[in-house]
């Protein structure tokens, strides 16, 4: 074998599935729209009015220009996200590249379309990505009047940066497999998907989300034609046309996940196509420029792609090309994939090509997964769409030497003579060049036809009780089309592969008669049931099927540049303080004050037109964004403000009247005890964990149903902090006694919060009161704690692994010091180490357990002796009810599904000792 076909070492000869698929697409707002557009032979490039070139910040001089080509495929709503859902402030939203957010909610869709639910328990998730420069960072957020200079604090540079893409859908889904961003140029996307069929094949992971994003902006202002560049001359992409003369820019995401076949067939999954094989390569010097096409670089990688296939060259019946539409390029990557196919044996006869370029334009980092998500699809549905803006062949093609063909007319397949096989190729400027070689799926056989009568649990969750009903009503015009799924595979499909929401509707069917009329219930206002079935699946095989998705809300978000002269002044890049309001103490009036506040929030939040009333937490205020705004309070007015003020602290109005009081020095009291959310019935009382801060419950309170009253203890401060837990306990019992002088009372607290909460518990016992309720959020039991102090000294030291290990990611370090967390960790550590239970408590415990285990070095470095914490059994005469939740002991509060469930598990607790109250 000589050196051109030899494969790479990166070649890989895995069976991978393509199991699930999702995008957005100049004209399409899904992958089942643009495939429609293919077959339609649609050109979804447009002419850009004068109004939306001038909008989009083009001079006059150069809108009229003859070298203007006002031509382009731009990508509708790219500026709308559905924030609340991804648990993204509003500010960060805006902040955050329209590429991130765009690729983050196909990547959801993706693993709805492939019925993987992210929490799903049987293996880890990888993310592998790729995205385009962030114009939205250079042509709006740092050409606006908030955020010009700003381009290396802490929130731009995360919500623009390449290299949080992958991590960041990793981190809102819950994804735990390897995650990377991979930047190859134009062939980013499909070299992310060798990347991921080698992990795959690694054994790295369970399943893969594998994409690209590029969206350009602003997007309407048409392109400078240059002589001899890669765009065309009259705004249209004719690959292989005599006519050819470039590509356009096209703005687009695409998302598909991959899985071992083997797992795929085990799973009842829908396979598109199998990825059989893939290669990447770079050409090195062996050109003439190094922007220039490699052909010896291109025929050596897909004859590497093949060989790792390990099928016949002529079972390859379409090729997917690079296809720019250039008239040096598309010659030069024929005669190469020509020569690397004869080599190996030459392909299909009558072997179709296209590129899909000449339909939505070059999308640059997702081009190469477009164009395997249109060969899966071929493969899928074994059609091979025509190839617009074609004509006259390219004479330098040589077309009649090649064994191919560009299609006119879409081509279908019958079952006698099907499409076998379907190949890719992306080469990306610079010289990485990748292509892959795809099989026919396999036929999927009906599972065995289950006995007459099973009924089947049906279980649909969502955000709120709107997202739910939107959802019943999906499903159930799914129900009303031709010929819906059975029963047993929707029923599979929602328990299996969909996120279990905290709002739910579960019940039970047999038949698609009862399906409805479950569902018409639902929508009649039939009270919901939301216990999910023990045991998970257990009605034998079943198949997934496309159902449909979750009802997002998409707003817009977005900075405006500000273009006019001199408006853009240098705003630091430091606090919200800064860039609301300048820094330093004021002398403030009191409409000032609250003015001030106003615009601190509006700055820190993104959003416009806070009311004096309106929640600060409701708004999506979180513990990070209230680390900033604490600091912004204290830098602005010259007053002394904690973190655990703030958290009492939820409008506007209290946030101006306590910045009044401490200006006055008139400071009220604080009574110890903040409401977290108002309710119904006897309050439970939650006791802040080690940190001493109660953001962690304002969040957790927004995913548990409503029922009774939830408040949270203040961790005192200054000479008020008590040197031992039973002190602290016993300052506690004395707060909530004076709102609630009698029991019974109900307790809880996450943590060290829950080790004080056991302890409150039984100084109330001793002094004749009940306790119904006492839960602990993953507390460890005080064996844990014997022996092995750190001084002041030592945990400084700690602090670190702690900081990167706890829920506080985001923060800067110093802020956390500054706002005395440090010293307050390390004085509630000491609490837990000097403290062991002198009783037992009388009752029942709730035990919210996380599934995972925490960091042994964090444990190690705290000197912390781990032990089963079903040994809570030994310190109490009742039961210990325990129900696991995912995450570990810190990523159990992370937004997504986690807290979600967490929530759900809390409202049950919560539900039960009201039931049995």
């Amino acid at each position: 074998m000589d050196q051109t076909t030899r494969p790479t070492p990166g070649a890989t000869s895995e069976a991978v599935a393509v199991v699930g698929m999702a995008g957005r697409f100049p004209g399409a707002a899904s992958t089942d729209e643009l495939w429609q557009g293919l077959l339609d032979g649609v050109e979804s490039s447009r002419r850009f009015s004068d109004e939306e070139m001038a909008e989009a910040g083009v001079p006059p001089e150069q809108i009229t220009s003859s070298s203007r080509v006002p031509r382009g495929a731009d990508l509708a709503d790219a500026d709308l996200f559905d924030a609340g859902f991804f648990g993204v402030t509003q500010r960060d939203a805006r902040l955050m590249d329209p590429q991130h957010r765009v690729f983050l909610t196909c990547a959801w869709q993706a693993l709805e379309d492939a019925g993987l639910a992210p929490h799903h328990t049987s293996g880890p998730v990888g993310v592998f990505a790729s995205t385009s420069l962030s114009t939205y960072l250079l042509a709006n957020v740092l050409r606006s009047a908030e955020y010009a200079d700003a381009a290396l604090s802490y929130p731009v540079m995360l919500g623009n940066d390449k290299d949080f893409l992958a991590t960041r859908v990793s981190y809102k889904l819950d994804l735990r497999g390897p995650s990377m961003t991979v930047q190859t140029a134009c062939s980013s996307s499909l070299t992310a998907v060798h990347l991921a069929c080698q992990a795959l094949a690694r054994g790295e992971m369970r399943a893969a989300l594998v994409g690209g994003v590029s969206i350009t902006f602003p997007q309407t202002s048409g392109y400078e034609y240059q002589e001899g560049g890669i765009l065309s001359r009259d705004g249209h992409c004719r690959v292989f046309d005599a006519r050819s003369a470039g590509t356009i820019k096209g703005n687009g995401c695409g998302v598909v996940v991959l899985k071992r076949l083997a797992d795929a067939l085990e799973d009842g999954d829908r396979v598109y196509a199998v990825i059989r094989g893939t290669a990447v390569n770079n050409d090195g010097s062996d050109k003439i420029g190094f922007t220039a096409p490699g052909p010896q670089g291109q025929r050596a990688v897909i004859r590497a792609a093949l060989e790792a296939s390990g099928l016949p060259a002529s079972h390859v019946g379409y090729v997917e090309t690079h296809g720019t539409g250039t008239a040096v390029g598309d010659p030069l990557e024929l005669h190469a994939l020509t020569a690397a196919y004869r080599e190996a044996g030459g392909p299909a006869p009558g072997c179709a090509i296209g590129s899909l370029k000449a339909n939505v334009g070059h999308l640059d980092a997702a081009a190469g997964v477009t164009g395997l998500i249109k060969a899966a699809l071929a493969l899928y549905h074994q059609k091979v769409p025509r190839q617009i803006n074609y004509d006259t062949p390219n004479p330098h093609l040589r077309l009649d030497e090649q064994p191919y063909q560009v299609p006119t007319e879409s081509l279908a397949y019958p079952p006698a003579a099907p499409l076998r096989a379907a190949a890719v190729s992306s080469f990306g400027l610079g010289g990485t060049n990748a292509h892959a070689v795809l099989a026919a799926p396999p036929v999927r056989e009906e599972p065995p036809a289950g006995q007459p009568g099973v009924r089947y649990p049906v279980v649909l969750s969502a955000r709120d009780a709107e997202a739910l009903a939107d959802q019943v009503r999906g499903l159930r015009a799914l129900l009303d089309g031709t010929e819906p799924p059975a029963v047993r595979d929707i029923a599979y499909t929602l328990l299996t592969g969909r996120a279990l929401l905290p709002v739910r509707h579960v019940f039970e069917a047999a038949t698609h008669d009862e399906l409805r009329e479950g569902l018409d219930a639902y929508l009649a206002g039939a009270h919901p049931g939301s216990e999910l079935p023990e045991g998970g699946w257990t009605h034998g095989t079943a198949l997934k099927v496309s159902l449909p998705g979750y009802p997002l809300r998409p707003e817009r978000h977005w900075i405006e540049p500000d273009t006019r002269a001199g408006a853009v002044a240098a705003a630091p890049a430091g606090t919200p303080a800064a860039e609301a309001a300048g820094t330093g103490a004021v002398e403030a009036a009191d409409d000032q004050v609250l003015e001030r506040v106003v615009a601190l929030l509006e700055q820190g939040l993104g959003m416009d037109q806070i009311a004096p009333d309106d929640d600060f937490y409701e708004l999506g205020g979180d513990s990070m964004l209230a680390v900033e705004i604490v600091t912004a309070l204290r830098d602005m007015f010259g007053i002394e403000v904690g973190v655990d003020d703030f958290a009492h602290l939820r409008t506007p109005d209290e946030m101006a009247a306590h910045v009044r009081a401490a200006l006055s020095g008139t400071t009220a009291a604080h009574s110890g005890i903040t409401a977290v959310r108002e309710g119904t019935g006897t309050p439970v009382y939650l006791v802040p964990p080690a940190g001493g801060t109660n953001f962690l419950y304002f969040r957790l309170a927004d995913r548990t149903a409503p029922g009774a009253p939830l408040r949270a203890l203040s961790f005192p401060g200054g000479a008020a902090r008590p040197g031992t837990l039973r002190e602290l306990a016993a300052l506690y019992v004395e707060w909530i006694r004076r709102e609630q002088p009698q029991g019974p009372y109900r307790l809880g607290g996450y943590s060290f919060g829950g080790n004080v909460a056991f302890e409150m518990a039984l100084q109330l016992q001793r002094a004749g009161e009940r306790v119904e309720l006492l839960v602990m959020l993953d507390a460890h039991v005080p064996e844990t704690y014997v022996g092995g102090h750190l001084d002041a000294e030592e945990f400084k030291e700690v602090f670190p692994v702690l900081f990167e290990t706890a829920a506080v990611r985001g923060v800067d370090p110093r802020m956390l010091r500054e706002q005395g967390f440090l010293d307050v960790w390390q004085h509630n550590h000491s609490l837990l180490k000097g403290y062991y239970p002198d009783g037992r408590f009388d009752g029942d415990l709730v035990l919210l357990q996380a599934e995972e285990p925490e960091g042994e070095a964090l444990l190690d470095a705290l000197r912390m002796n781990p032990r089963d914490k079903s040994l809570w059994s030994a310190h109490i005469t009742g039961r210990l009810v325990v129900e696991k939740v995912p995450g570990d002991h810190f990523s159990m509060f992370d937004e997504g599904d986690r807290i979600a469930r967490l929530g759900a598990a809390l409202g049950t607790a919560l539900a039960r000792c009201h039931q049995e109250g």
